[in-house]
């Protein structure tokens, strides 16, 4: 007797949709997506082959892979493609790329700086904000802010420090920041008139861009030159005033810069004649560590002079606040406050 037949029928495989990914196993994985983000004509493939992309590259056993597989050149190239968001895709992997030491050694390896830097000029605020993450990235190591400076970043940074959309201008002077841990980063900066651009950005409505521009400038005047000039164009004035500001790290990064431009005479002749010393002697109360660590520092500089020495000792909240400090139980701010308090009690 013949066995029954069945009836039931065998599902045919489904075609490959023309946007999806196709995707290959083990050795050929990355070189198949880099192709397919360097060779497709279909611009939501390469959309989508850069999404995919951009997940691999959490992964540092794939990072590894893709960049082996020449995604770096593949991606710098894309920063010149007509259509928007793949230009913002690319920089968003870009910026990813450079988190993963094997990324950070592509760039290198790639010379990736001088052609990522004309795209700081993109029309695409995503563009620029995710390429200057990619720096950011890129030089928080040695190899990187060489690269950076040596590309012709630093003159373009510190006019886009001045030029940049209020919500992405605070990027420009964090990387600024960066590379003026390089001497030539540095000099660079001062001959660009950095020092005046930060100082401009003091006044900026937005808090980070105001806690970068403090910072970089409280940097930037461990320079001699650039005291002079912060004093010359009133950045004691401007810096004191940011002693009340409510974002705790503008008050932090303000202090610092105050006690980089005290270290001169008329530094603290300065901030004596734009009454810049309540302020900080306020400040000793701050909630925040870090900044009373800035502040017991700059009190401790301040002090050498005697009006602002005289108007500490009068006054009912500084000594006693300090001894407070000193009695806290912090250690790190109990050996600053005992400095501190030396230099208010000093006697000539």
């Amino acid at each position: 007797m013949a066995a029954p037949q069945s009836h039931e029928t065998k599902a045919m495989p489904t075609a490959q949709q023309p946007d999806q990914v196709s995707e290959a196993f083990g050795l050929l994985k990355a070189p198949k997506l880099v192709s397919q983000i360097s060779q497709s004509e279909n611009k939501t493939l390469r959309l989508n082959a850069l999404r995919v992309l951009g997940e691999e590259l959490r992964n540092p056993l794939d990072a590894g892979g893709v960049t082996r597989a020449g995604v770096t050149e593949v991606l710098t190239k894309l920063l010149k493609d007509d259509d928007t968001k793949t230009r913002e895709a690319a920089s968003k992997a870009l910026a990813a790329l450079a988190v993963d030491p094997n990324g950070r050694f592509s760039l290198s390896s790639t010379a990736a700086a001088p052609l990522i830097l004309p795209s700081l000029s993109d029309p695409s605020p995503i563009v620029r904000s995710n390429l200057y993450d990619c720096c950011l990235s890129y030089t928080a190591v040695r190899t990187g802010i060489d690269e950076v400076v040596l590309g012709g970043f630093v003159p373009v940074l510190v006019k886009k420090a001045t030029s940049e959309t209020d919500d992405v201008r605070h990027l420009p002077l964090q990387l600024l920041y960066n590379c003026i841990k390089s001497e030539v980063g540095l000099r660079e900066a001062l001959d660009s008139n950095a020092v005046e651009a930060c100082i401009e950005n003091l006044a900026h409505k937005d808090s980070l861009v105001k806690k970068d521009a403090a910072g970089t400038l409280g940097f930037l005047c461990f320079a001699d030159s650039a005291k002079i000039t912060a004093i010359q164009n009133d950045a004691v004035s401007k810096l004191s005033s940011l002693l009340v500001d409510p974002f705790w790290k503008v008050r932090a990064n303000a202090a610092q810069a105050l006690m980089s431009i005290i270290q001169t005479d008329s530094g603290k002749k300065a901030i004596v004649s734009c009454e810049g010393v309540a302020p900080l002697i306020k400040l000793l109360k701050d909630p925040e560590g870090l900044v009373k660590i800035n502040v017991l520092k700059t009190v401790a500089a301040l002090a050498v002079h005697p009006d602002a020495r005289k108007e500490m000792r009068e006054s009912a909240e500084c000594l006693p606040v300090i001894h407070g400090i000193i009695d806290g139980g912090d250690e790190f701010l109990s050996k600053h406050a005992l400095i501190a308090r030396e230099a208010v009690l000093w006697q000539p």
